[in-house]
Formats: structure tokens, sequence, C-alpha cells
């Protein structure tokens, strides 16, 4: 197995996994790659504290060359004498909603959630999820996370500070493009992080979900039906970010020499995993 071999100054990868987007998958070939040099910080709370937190977590932990978190907040510590590569891979706001359900339906545990998915349809588990007071887990989701402001009240000014985090983040992936956001990320992670190999195969995944992603998103509206305009009023910043990460994915792909042979050779790679 080929590991990422050391470059000074020290550089490192951090994967801010927002839930339900692919992040599984993604950890599981830096988790390849990086070896015990890898870690998958659960410590939420600590997490959340940003900066101040992430810091002197990675100061103190001179070895680390790639860490993922779900609560990655921005903005990012500035370090003298570490690179720092952030990675987010984003998803359709509206075709996210029903992975979130069946995800929370599976899930053993007592936290409000869980439960409402295993007791309600799933219209009416998007009913109560959109309520003020629950958790913001669909409402907005990606625009809220990528501010640093997770549970803030001013979307407009929150959208601005998303928008900002983009800008300083030039790796942006989209899950229904996975396989072509990890060339991306390849192409320009590898000379900091050479030897690293991200193709892999799909990582807590949904059985019955269709696998194209046409297929997913139609399913995703249908199923939404009645409290559809209610979901989309509810992601209004999602959506536009969304398009925004879309646009932005399609210029820099545009920049990678020989993508259509990168991309087939990941495949192949990919191959090699199931």
């Amino acid at each position: 197995m080929t590991r990422v071999k050391d470059l000074s100054p020290r550089q490192l990868l951090l994967h801010a996994h927002m839930f339900k987007n692919a992040g599984s998958t993604f950890d599981d070939s830096l988790r390849r790659s990086f070896g015990d040099a890898f870690t998958d910080h659960r410590d939420d709370d600590a997490m959340r504290r940003g900066a101040a937190y992430l810091g002197p977590y990675i100061a103190q932990h001179p070895g680390l060359r790639a860490l993922s978190s779900h609560w990655i907040t921005f903005p990012l510590p500035e370090l003298a004498d570490v690179n720092l590569h952030p990675v987010l891979l984003f998803r359709d706001p509206l075709e996210r909603i029903f992975s979130v359900y069946r995800f929370e339906q599976r899930q053993p545990g007592d936290a409000p959630g869980i439960r409402r998915a295993r007791e309600c349809g799933f219209r009416d588990y998007v009913r109560w999820r959109l309520e003020d007071g629950v958790g913001p887990v669909i409402r907005n989701f990606h625009t809220r996370y990528c501010s640093g402001d997770y549970h803030g009240k001013d979307l407009e000014s929150m959208y601005a500070k998303a928008m900002e985090t983009l800008d300083r983040t030039p790796l942006l992936g989209l899950v229904h493009r996975y396989d072509e956001s990890m060339v991306q990320f390849e192409f320009h992670l590898q000379p900091f992080f050479p030897g690293l190999d991200l193709s892999g195969s799909a990582r807590n995944v949904s059985d019955d979900q269709p696998i194209d992603y046409p297929a997913r998103r139609a399913r995703a509206l249908e199923e939404l039906g009645p409290v559809l305009e209610d979901a989309v009023a509810a992601n209004r910043y999602d959506l536009r970010l969304f398009a925004e990460v879309e646009a932005r994915f399609d210029r820099a792909l545009t920049a990678i020499p020989g993508f259509a042979d990168r991309l087939r050779d990941l495949q192949r790679r990919n191959r090699e995993h199931r």
C-alpha cells in the first residue's frame, strides 16, 4: 500500500466532513493513503471552538498529515509553519434531505432526529425539521456550516461569510460528481502529498437509493411532494451556494490537463476496491 510521503514545510489536509455529503467514502481513502497520520476527529464540542482549538491541536500533533471532522469551523487558524489544504464536498440541498431522513431512520439511540425519523413518515419528518427551534440540519445547512456560525440567525450575513469561505477554499467537490471531484483533488493535492490516492468505493450509503443523481433527485422531489415548496424556501441560500459551487467546479475541471485520462485511471483504481 502506497502511503503519502513527507514534505517540508509541513502540509496538512483538512476535510470539512459535512453531514451526509459522502464524507465517509472520502475519509476511507484518506485513511488508506495516510495511515496513522490521518485522524477522524470526533470531539465535536472541541472542534466547534474553531481556530482557538484547532491551531493548538495541530501544533501538538506534529505527525498529523490529514484530519477530518464534522465540525471544522471557519475561519481556519493561520499557522506560520503549516500549510493547510481544506477540502469541502457539497450536495444538492433538496436531494440531501431524503438521505438525512433515511440515515436517521436507521440509527440506534434516542436523539430527537432519530426518534422522529423512526416514528414519522418522510413528509412529517421534514415538516418537523423545518420548524424553528429544531436543529437546522436540512435548513440552509451548507450555508450555516461554511459561515462558521451554524446556529446564527442573519442568513444574509451568513451567506456572505460562506462565500468568503468558498473564496478561501479552492478545493470544492460535488457529491453527485464524486469521481470527477477526486480527480480534481488528486491533481491539486498530489504535489503536496506525493502518493495520495483518493480512489475507493462508496461507504455509508442507503441500499435502496438510485445510483444516478437525476433519479435520486427526482425521487427526493417526488417524496417531498406537498412540503417541497417549504423545503425550497428553507434552503434558499443553500440553493444559491450550490449553484455557485457547481459553476466553480466546472471551471476548475477545464484547467486540469488530460482530465479524461485521469478520470479513467481513477475509475480503474475504484474497481480494485470492490
